[in-house]
């Protein structure tokens, strides 16, 4: 992904996309599918907690990818965003857009605005929906946060996925409960506090999973992202066996990736750490059971 002002043009951009992308939903890629031979994508980067990282979008989006900044355009008229456009991309004959899609200072240009500042062709995608319903970012931050996991990755058409650097916790659960991987990734829309069905990816390789995120009621009330990793199933090429060898210090990866496929219950509090263990126990044997109805994702395969 190249910033929009490092570059000082690139003459084989002729279709270029323009949006926040954040989402990389099923709308987005009607976007895309309208770029054509010498398509490119351009990212407006605003600040806020994210549905997808900038390696994500490297791995989703099936063109080069020019990212820039709101705060480097915020000041820019419609008629000078254009012309920085083609500045940058001399060869830009066709601009694609959603039909919500705003621009210049203080978002005074939308999509009807392009064709009398832009001498190409102004492709405007009208609003998609999926099963009647129309496919948002806001939408699916919501249902997420709601804990609607499955329903927002229908209007995906992806399982969310949240990634972030392994970091260290209580030592709790090795002790006490079970072994877990913790996970920090503040920048991430968070689904709504509760236990999970998930997948985990570490170095490229899958693994069953079930998470945890939310304050830990029963211990020290702090926020916690924590996935157990179950074992793969055998004979799987290139999978180890037990994945709890992850667990020991000297094999822990630096980052991990964690798909969220179905919450499986809130968070709650519990009378004592026997209580909670109990719990805990159950709720892995479910996420087996729930597992064994779903294929696990080879190494470097993504649910799209």
């Amino acid at each position: 992904m190249q910033n929009l002002f490092s570059i000082s043009h690139d003459d084989n951009v002729t279709s270029l996309a323009i949006g926040k992308f954040d989402g990389l939903h099923r709308a987005h890629r009607a976007l895309f599918a309208s770029l054509g031979a010498g398509g490119a994508v351009l990212v407006v980067q605003i600040p806020k907690q994210i549905l997808s990282s900038i390696a994500m979008k490297q791995e989703l989006i099936p063109f080069p990818i020019f990212e820039v900044q709101w705060e480097s355009i915020r000041d820019l008229s419609g008629a000078d965003f254009f012309a920085l456009l083609m500045r940058k991309f001399p060869r830009l004959s066709r601009v694609v857009v959603g039909e919500d899609f705003r621009f210049g200072k203080n978002r005074e240009c939308g999509a009807g605005d392009i064709a009398c500042l832009f001498a190409g062709e102004a492709v405007v995608i009208p609003e998609i929906s999926y099963h009647g319903c129309p496919i948002h970012t806001d939408t699916i931050c919501a249902l997420l946060q709601n804990g609607e996991i499955a329903r927002a990755n229908e209007l995906l058409g992806r399982i969310y996925a949240i990634e972030g650097a392994v970091v260290r916790g209580q030592g709790l659960g090795k002790k006490n409960l079970i072994p877990t991987l913790n996970v920090c990734a503040p920048d991430f829309v968070q689904p709504q506090s509760g236990v999970y069905l998930t997948y985990a990816k570490l170095d490229d390789l899958f693994y069953r999973s079930i998470s945890f995120l939310g304050n830990r009621l029963s211990t020290d009330n702090q926020f916690a992202f924590e996935t157990h990793l179950l074992a793969p199933e055998r004979g799987m090429p290139h999978v180890i066996e037990n994945a709890s060898v992850y667990l020991f210090e000297s094999q822990i990866p630096s980052k991990m990736s964690v798909y969220f496929l179905q919450r499986l219950r809130a968070n709650r509090k519990f009378a004592d750490l026997s209580e909670l263990r109990g719990q805990i126990e159950h709720d892995v044997q479910q996420a087996r059971t729930l597992h064994q109805a779903i294929a696990l994702p080879l190494a470097r395969e993504e649910n799209a």
